[in-house]
Parts: C-alpha cells; sequence; structure tokens
C-alpha cells in the first residue's frame, strides 16, 4: 500500500484530505494570548500562507478570519517516542497476572497483541492514536516502529507494508511522522529472537539501511524517516557500528530496566550508553529513549556529545521503569507516550519537573532564576520543540517563517480562573483543553474534535483486545 492510496481499512476516505496540499490560502488567526519565540503577547494576531507563518503582530493591525477568544495560542506539541500498535491494549494490562508483574511480564502480553495485528488491524489502531494526539494537540510523532513483518517473521509481498500503513494512518489525520525504522536483531545478548518477536526482526544491518533508504524514497509534505536501533539488548555491537552510517536522526531505547544494564555490561563489559558512544552513534542527532537507570559516566558522555533525551513518565510509572535522575534533566529534553497509557502532552511535561521535585526534596527545579514564567516555558518547550528538534525538524516556536503547527487552548474555564496563561498550560492544561489545531496551516482539529473521529473510532473497535 503507498501512502495517500484512499482505499485502505476504512474504505474510501472523507473528501476531506489532510496534508496532501502545501498549506491553505492566507489566513490570520486571532487568539487573546499569542506564545511567540519572544514572549507572550497578548492580542496578538499570526498570519499563515502556504503552510508557514507570514507574518505576526498586534490583532488592530490585521482583519482576522479567525477570532479565538479567551484561547492562548501555542506552537504544536511533539510525541517523540510513540509505538502506535500499543493502543490497542490499553487497560487490559492493569491486572495482575500469575507471579511477579513487571516490565518483563507487560511486555509478553505487548508481545501477544502485537502478533494479532494484519496489516488493516496495524493502521485502524494506528490511525486512533494518531487522531488522539492530534485533539490533544500534537503535530508531530516520533514512531519508534518495529512491527515489520508477518507474525511468522516471512516478509510482505511489499516488505515496507506496514510501515507504509502507519504512514499512511499518519497523514490521513493529518499530523507529521517521523518514523524511525527499528533494527531488531535478537531477543538478547547470544539469544536468537523468540516465536513471538519474529515479527520484528531483521536480517543483517545492511537490510536494515536499505528499508531506511526505500522509505526515504515516500515524498509527502509530512513525512520524515529515521533510523532506531532498538536497544544495545536488541542490536549486537557489530550492527551498530555498520548503523553508524546513517547521516539522519537515530533514537534508541537506553538503560531502561536494570536488567538492560545488567546485560550489556556482561556482553560487552560496558554500559548500553557507553556501547553507542563506542560505536560512533552517540552524537547530537541520537536520543536515548527513557534512560531511567544512567550508569556512572554515562550522563557525562551525553553531555560531550551534545545527545538528548526522550522522557516518557507516564508509560515509565504505568510500567514501574523507575525516575529520570534530575542531573539528566540539563540534557536535550522531550516527551514520548511510548505505549499510550495516556496520550497527555503538557501532563508528560509537567511530570519531568514534579519527578524531580520528589527527587530533589525541593520545589522548581528545572526554573530558569530570575524568570518569572521561565518554567512554564520550560516545560511548554519540553513538550514541543525539544522533541521537534530530536527529530531533525525546525524548532522555530511562532515566529516568521516558520511551519504554521499552530494549537489553540481553551482558558475559559473554571480551573483557568485567575491563572496566568502560560501557568495554566502548562501546570493545569489537559487534552480536553485543546480546541483547535492547525498543522502546515491546515485545521485539523476544530473545536475539540477531529472530523474523522467517529470514523477512525468505529474502524479501530474491533482490535482494541489485550
Amino acid at each position: 500500500m503507498g501512502v495517500g492510496n484512499t482505499q485502505n481499512a476504512f474504505g474510501v476516505l472523507p473528501e476531506i484530505q489532510f496534508g496532501t496540499r502545501q498549506g491553505m490560502a492566507m489566513a490570520v488567526l486571532a487568539p487573546e494570548w499569542l506564545w511567540t519565540s519572544e514572549g507572550l503577547r497578548t492580542g496578538w494576531a499570526v498570519e499563515v500562507a502556504g503552510g508557514r507563518i507570514t507574518s505576526l503582530g498586534p490583532t488592530a493591525n490585521y482583519r482576522p478570519d479567525v477570532q479565538l477568544p479567551g484561547r492562548l495560542m501555542i506552537d504544536g506539541l511533539c510525541n517523540a517516542h510513540s509505538h502506535a500498535f500499543q493502543r490497542a491494549f490499553r487497560g487490559h494490562v492493569q491486572w495482575k497476572a500469575d507471579g511477579e508483574d513487571d516490565f518483563w511480564s507487560w511486555r509478553d502480553r505487548m508481545y501477544r497483541t502485537a502478533n494479532t495485528l494484519d496489516p488493516e488491524g496495524l493502521e485502524a489502531v494506528s490511525r486512533l492514536a494518531f487522531l488522539e494526539m492530534a485533539e490533544a494537540g500534537i503535530t508531530r510523532v516520533g514512531e519508534f516502529h518495529y512491527v515489520h513483518h508477518r507474525p511468522d517473521g516471512g516478509a510482505y509481498a511489499d516488505p515496507d507494508e506496514l510501515a507504509h500503513r502507519v504512514i499512511a494512518a499518519a497523514t490521513s489525520v493529518g499530523i507529521r511522522i517521523c518514523l524511525l525504522r527499528v533494527a531488531y536483531a535478537r531477543s538478547g545478548p547470544g539469544a536468537p529472537l523468540r516465536p513471538d518477536q519474529r515479527r520484528f526482526g531483521d536480517q543483517s544491518a545492511a537490510s536494515v539501511l536499505a528499508a531506511v533508504d526505500r522509505l526515504r524514497a515516500v515524498d509527502h509534505p509530512l513525512v520524515q524517516i529515521g533510523l532506531a536501533p532498538h536497544s544495545a539488548r536488541a542490536v549486537p555491537r557489530s550492527w551498530l557500528e555498520v548503523l553508524a552510517e546513517f547521516d539522519g536522526v537515530t533514537h534508541a531505547h537506553v538503560s531502561e530496566q536494570p536488567a538492560d544494564n545488567r546485560s550489556c555490561i556482561e556482553e560487552n563489559g560496558a554500559s548500553p550508553v557507553e556501547v553507542f558512544a563506542n560505536a560512533g552513534m552517540l552524537h547530537e542527532r541520537f536520543t536515548a529513549v527513557h534512560l531511567t537507570h544512567p550508569l556512572p559516566g554515562d550522563l557525562e558522555r551525553m553531555f560531550e556529545s551534545g545527545a538528548g533525551v526522550c522522557a516518557c513518565p507516564g508509560t515509565e510509572l504505568d510500567l514501574g521503569d523507575g525516575f529520570l535522575p534530575v542531573e539528566a534533566l540539563d540534557l536535550p529534553m522531550c516527551i514520548g507516550s511510548d505505549s499510550h497509557a495516556t496520550i497527555e502532552p503538557l501532563a508528560e511535561a509537567r511530570a519531568l519537573e514534579l519527578h524531580a521535585r520528589g527527587l530533589a526534596g525541593r520545589r522548581n527545579v528545572l526554573a530558569p532564576a530570575g524568570e518569572r514564567h521561565g518554567l512554564a516555558e520550560r516545560i511548554l518547550r519540553m513538550a514541543g520543540q525539544g522533541g521537534h528538534r530530536a527529530l531533525g525538524a525546525e524548532a522555530l516556536g511562532i515566529a516568521v517563517g516558520a511551519d504554521a503547527d499552530l494549537v489553540a487552548i481553551d482558558l475559559r474555564r473554571p480551573a483557568a480562573a485567575g491563572v496566568p496563561p502560560l501557568e495554566a498550560a502548562a501546570f493545569v492544561a489537559t487534552p480536553g483543553w485543546v480546541s483547535d489545531v492547525w498543522v502546515a496551516g491546515e485545521q485539523i482539529v476544530r473545536e475539540g474534535r477531529h472530523p474523522h473521529r467517529s470514523e477512525v473510532l468505529a474502524a479501530a473497535a474491533p482490535w482494541l483486545h489485550p
């Protein structure tokens, strides 16, 4: 299936086809508050044309096409780490199986779900996840994609069928996607793939790079391609040295669990961070996902390389992974919803500050000294611009020349009464506060609702199970 094909698991899509144009004709949007790259402005408008921001300034200087009273407009949020198919079993793993329940028992149940999804099911569930993201204000997703083959490990006629399905799911909803094509070699050091992991496996590092090259041929304005060696557990050092040839953004699971560290040290005599560094992969285009259990020297290596971290507090709490150390929060930071226990980007970002308070025993840990709204702005940047950068995109905020990816947050509610606008967004807002969303100048959410919501829910319903 190719991107843009309107015949898919949903039949013929409605007449509106998001993400197929280069942006709407010129329009002026007039929120009550506008968070620009220069700070918060009251009574300012933003003009968009050709998918980009062409000017902004006092509303009195414009003739607005869209009035947004009581709304704070910010630039689009970013979910930098997603496994869209895992949305299928939300809520079905909140009970205790036989024996101790931990990350590894959760993983077994996740594999069972992965092996029930055919291409139509994978697309349907992914589209639901992406629609939920759009309605939460997310305009770009980093999809850590590792379901590549049939359940028995055999290839589809199109070896990239499932990647194309996931890309089509995102573009039909209208959000940007950086598909991070995962390399997966083994179950662990010295261990072949388990039967329930055969869908994920690759023949060689060279075959992974070939798949990345094929996917890079996808010509769509909302699509980027990156690389994701799954982890030091699933990808050996010899493969990493070959994959280091890739010149784009690279993400990997790093030190999510203590067991990851133990097995890596036993095999390599080094931590996962050090293994990636020794393979030539630790650089400013690298993002370590989780890093909940860094070992001595790891953070220093990260700082020296310019690499960043994607934290997923919702999933990390749900799985009992642990907390990102306070010292790591000075690295370039972004957030992800990972397993989609919830999709709440602002809550994920504020959790980094709140967890840091619990660990440090003090308040305002991430607040820049002397800046009245500095902490709120830092939280909003971690929820948006930090992720865009981690996925290789510009992160200009609301500024002339930037992509017209915009989110309106409705502050006309009791919970926001008396709260400064940026603090209301950073510390109080939920996805239900998102009223309107634009991607490349095209409105994909209006008054809190995506126009394809009913269709997407109906198509996904048969696939939502444990």
